[in-house]
């Protein structure tokens, strides 16, 4: 009877003391998940807000993962996603190191692709070229136009914010008396919406190029979004030679000789 009692005890310790060494299964909340930020308001056509065909950055992004787990991606407004970033809501959003005007030290992704902004008229609009004086630029709200910036400040050149390339593209459609407007946009952008909407291709007129710029990831310095950059350039530089993501790039009308080398 003491020989069956003392294996008794064995047992229940032997199961006690693996039970107290054994870790626990990581659960969801545990695990460390990427916030991705893009924009709320669509820039088609890397984010065009269509499910069905969300754009190359969602795209881009099921391919690439953080110890094992899928990024998480938000739509947010622009704004709201540079408030977020640097408080760690987020770890990563849209941006170009060009545009960014903030204060805040950050991680540079490579250079996704190349984006060339446009000057855009109405047919029967004037053009500025020697001087932005009595214009009035559409832009985007949140968003920088380096090659204005200093008109802007000196009070030469007038802007309307709107919160869409639609938007933007609508009202400058729209014909006014002695039309003094004009719009900066990227050209992927407009190429995209002249396909849905055939009166930005009669009613428009595209310009010269006016700046050029590496559309990238920004990711802060904390330690997730750290590891997140760090992770990241090291999948794109092996990805954006792929035929996965030409794929990409060609469903939505875009070459891979655009894509920083």
């Amino acid at each position: 009877m003491r020989t069956i009692c003392s294996l008794f005890v064995l047992l229940l310790v032997s199961i006690s003391g693996h039970s107290a060494v054994s870790p626990l299964s990581p659960t969801g909340s545990e695990l460390s998940v990427l916030r991705v930020a893009l924009p709320y308001n669509a820039f088609p056509p890397f984010v065009t807000g269509d499910p069905e065909r969300p754009g190359v950055l969602p795209e881009l992004l099921t391919h690439f993962t953080l110890n094992g787990a899928p990024v998480d991606v938000d739509y947010i407004p622009e704004e709201r996603s540079k408030k977020l970033i640097s408080h760690d809501k987020v770890q990563v959003r849209m941006e170009s190191e060009s545009w960014y005007r903030g204060d805040s030290p950050m991680c540079w992704s490579p250079g996704l692709y190349w984006v060339k902004d446009v000057l855009i008229t109405h047919q029967d609009g004037a053009v500025p070229t020697q001087s932005y004086q009595d214009f009035i630029m559409l832009g985007r709200f949140g968003y920088t136009y380096p090659t204005v910036e200093e008109a802007l400040r000196l009070g030469q050149l007038q802007q309307k914010l709107f919160y869409s390339e639609r938007e933007m593209l609508d009202a400058l459609a729209s014909p006014v008396k002695e039309d003094r407007r004009f719009a900066l946009m990227s050209l992927p952008a407009i190429r995209w919406l002249q396909l849905s909407n055939p009166k930005f291709i009669t009613a428009l007129k595209v310009h010269q190029v006016v700046d050029t710029a590496a559309l990238q990831l920004q990711f802060n310095r904390s330690t997730l979004g750290l590891k997140g950059c760090a992770k990241f350039r090291d999948f794109f530089m092996r990805f954006r030679h792929s035929t996965e993501y030409r794929s990409i790039l060609l469903k939505y009308g875009l070459d891979i000789k655009g894509v920083p080398q």
